[in-house]
């Protein structure tokens, strides 16, 4: 992606468009997710060739200019929690780790309020301790941490075997194109159960995904359905 057109596009005001997140009986929960949306395209024909197209800085660059915006967001939207979408090698990041903490510190937002989705369909190398120290401050301030689309992409298995894990989030619509079936899902539900974990179905458009979804386990319910 051309460097300066990139700049520009995230020099400017960024979109969100918000999804709710139900419970089991599609109750709100005043938690919702935070989806960017670019102002331009940059030529791709949908958001996840855009995402794809970015290389690692960019990402990082991305998720910086994201965060600094949450303050502002939590303030008009006034969420209970609050989700947003973390690129894996973000936590890698001096830059965006320094912008974090400076945000918690100076109390900027205040971790209750937000749950840190961490993308797993983006391949992550072996967090270093800054990395996962100030996700352990995050969540001692009662943040979340979640995995999104989990069982779709790298399963970050470190950071399950950390116990940081409080969400895990299968997004249905990821899954259908690798021919699983009832019981794959079912089994990811059943796993996150075992694990104290809690859990969230994405991608819910019609009643009968609901439906599904409640039969298979899930906790809470996000998608289209719940407008």
């Amino acid at each position: 992606m051309n460097l300066a057109a990139f700049k520009t596009t995230i020099s400017q005001k960024l979109n969100f468009q918000y999804q709710q997140i139900v419970d089991y009986k599609k109750r709100p929960q005043n938690w919702i997710e935070m989806l960017y949306r670019p102002n331009h395209m940059m030529g791709y024909q949908n958001v996840d060739l855009f995402f794809k197209s970015l290389n690692t800085q960019q990402k990082v660059d991305l998720d910086i200019q994201i965060f600094d915006q949450l303050p502002d967001i939590l303030h008009n939207e006034k969420p209970r929690r609050l989700s947003v979408n973390l690129m894996p090698n973000s936590l890698l990041s001096g830059d965006f780790r320094q912008k974090f903490s400076h945000l918690m510190q100076t109390r900027a937002i205040d971790p209750q309020n937000i749950c840190i989705e961490i993308i797993e369909t983006q391949s992550m190398p072996p967090l270093c301790s800054s990395a996962l120290d100030l996700l352990k401050v995050f969540r001692s301030h009662g943040g979340w941490v979640a995995l999104d689309d989990f069982g779709s992409g790298f399963a970050h298995w470190e950071l399950l075997q950390t116990g940081m894990i409080d969400v895990i989030k299968v997004a249905s619509q990821n899954l259908s194109h690798h021919s699983v079936g009832y019981d794959y899902i079912l089994g990811l539900s059943r796993f996150a159960e075992c694990m104290n974990i809690n859990t969230v179905l994405e991608g819910v458009e019609t009643e009968e995904d609901y439906i599904r979804g409640k039969t298979q386990g899930f906790h809470n319910f996000q998608g289209w359905l719940f407008k």
